[in-house]
């Protein structure tokens, strides 16, 4: 029997002594606010990077055996926040395959499991495709997968299951579950449902680890529940009240004005399979769920001119969008992508934030460029930081600062709780009970996220709009929804 034994850890100003035991065969959940180090730790029992101070022991039947000895990439497998940046296989084959071969496995038991496996976590008939035509969720699935059947003794899950739908999320459960006798694994999340799951609760705060043992009794202790911000869930649907009339905050709407469309899919088709035939009014909230891969993302590509469709069109504010119109229209709209990570391209969150802005305005405004900032939860000691060192968390505040700096007519959000600890969440779930003037779409999976303020409810299914319905009959869809992989 193995165990990783994390004894007395430091990196810089990040972690400041953090020890722990991890033993194969365990589920141990981490939990802790964005920034907190929990990525930084990852990083670092993966052999990543290297601790400022402290060890990383391996011992076998309580033997130690020496660290830089050690194959890590045998022994521990790490699936990160980013699934793009961890595939390396010119399709959804290789991905799954490499790993398997490089352990010196025979080339038609790889390719038998291979099917199996991508049968398994419903990437079945997508063998042939290159990662990149998948979804962020698909991806999610396929990393995870590739790395779970190399058996390594330990596999840490650094929010890695975030992006998947339910029945999608069942599944990959179920592989880990299966895994559990031979893969000790270390689940990073801000879920406290998926924490649950888990044997142990850890939590780290202030640079060190608090072991909260069993999470069911961790989360029924309410002092340290609030004390540690260990995250809510959505007990009573029943108290998600839909926010009727749809008048936010500081905006006064006429009749015209509420009926007059912003966006107008005419017949719409497009190369991926997308066909739309649906408008949005001005200052309409239309929650977007479905399961991953439907094509919900894909949907929020053609609103801001990404694809264009082949047949049919598309009028954003009356305009139509074409190749000639993308700059005109690209003014009115922002998207916010569930990867933030992949396209800040800011030297510091300051200029990231601001970016294109004068040099004369950001120093003379910087006090009150700060000042918005810190609504969305930057702190001060932030701002000098270059994008990439950020928390996958942090990164998505950044890049929501960025979106509604410009006050966009329509604004469109990718999963943009993705990441967020407790405290962020609630922090943008008020903002956006209280943006004014603002077209949103908003992809989703999980419907609680939208009810209190969504107008509509849109579920996707094969690139197609297959129920479109008011917030306040969403009840009545909602063996449809789940069926679909929706968590409500």
């Amino acid at each position: 029997m193995k165990a990783l034994q994390v004894q007395n850890v430091r990196y810089g100003s990040i972690l400041n002594g953090v020890s722990f035991k991890w033993h194969q065969g365990e589920i141990v959940a981490l939990m802790g606010a964005n920034g907190s180090g929990k990525s930084t730790l990852a990083r670092l029992i993966a052999g990543l990077i290297e601790p400022t101070a402290g060890e990383i022991l391996l011992t076998v039947d309580g033997t130690p055996c020496p660290w830089n000895r050690v194959k890590r990439w045998q022994e521990i497998g790490l699936v990160g926040q980013h699934p793009r940046r961890q595939t390396i296989g010119a399709t959804v084959a290789e991905e799954l395959g490499f790993g398997l071969l490089n352990l010196g496995h025979d080339i038609h038991w790889v390719r038998n499991r291979v099917r199996e496996l991508a049968s398994t976590v419903g990437l079945g008939g997508k063998e042939d495709q290159s990662p990149s035509t998948l979804s962020g969720g698909e991806r999610q699935r396929l990393v995870t997968t590739a790395i779970l059947a190399l058996q390594p003794s330990f596999l840490i899950l650094d929010e890695a299951l975030t992006m998947l739908d339910a029945l999608s999320q069942a599944n990959v459960l179920e592989l880990l579950f299966q895994a559990q006798t031979e893969t000790g694994q270390l689940w990073i999340t801000h879920d406290p449902e998926f924490a649950r799951l888990a044997d142990r609760l850890l939590v780290i705060n202030n640079g060190t680890i608090i072991d909260m043992g069993k999470p069911r009794d961790a989360f029924a202790n309410r002092k340290l529940h609030s004390l540690y911000s260990l995250g809510e869930t959505y007990a009573n649907l029943d108290s998600l009240v839909p926010k009727h009339p749809q008048t936010k905050v500081g905006e006064v709407q006429g009749p015209s004005e509420l009926t007059q469309p912003v966006l107008e899919w005419n017949h719409a088709k497009y190369e991926s399979r997308l066909m739309l035939n649906k408008n949005v009014r001005a200052g309409e909230f239309i929650g977007i769920v479905g399961p991953s891969g439907s094509g919900k993302t894909t949907l929020l590509d053609s609103a801001i001119g990404f694809i264009l469709p082949t047949e049919g069109k598309l009028l954003v504010c009356g305009e139509k969008m074409s190749k000639d119109s993308l700059k005109i229209v690209r003014r009115k709209t922002r998207l916010v992508l569930q990867e933030a990570g992949e396209y800040l391209i800011g030297g510091s969150v300051y200029h990231e934030v601001f970016y294109g802005d004068s040099r004369r305005d950001l120093l003379s405004e910087r006090q009150a460029r700060l000042s918005y900032l810190e609504d969305f939860g930057i702190p001060s000691r932030l701002i000098d930081e270059a994008p990439e060192r950020l928390s996958g968390g942090e990164r998505q505040m950044v890049a929501l600062a960025s979106a509604l700096r410009t006050l966009p007519k329509i604004l469109l959000l990718d999963e943009p709780l993705l990441g967020l600890d407790t405290v962020s969440r609630a922090r943008i779930q008020t903002m956006i009970s209280a943006w004014t003037n603002l077209t949103i779409l908003y992809v989703t999976h999980d419907l609680r996220e939208v009810l209190q303020y969504a107008d509509r409810l849109w579920l996707v299914e094969n690139g197609n709009v297959v129920l479109d319905c008011p917030i306040e009959c969403w009840k009545d869809h909602q063996e449809q929804f789940r069926a679909s992989g929706v968590r409500c």
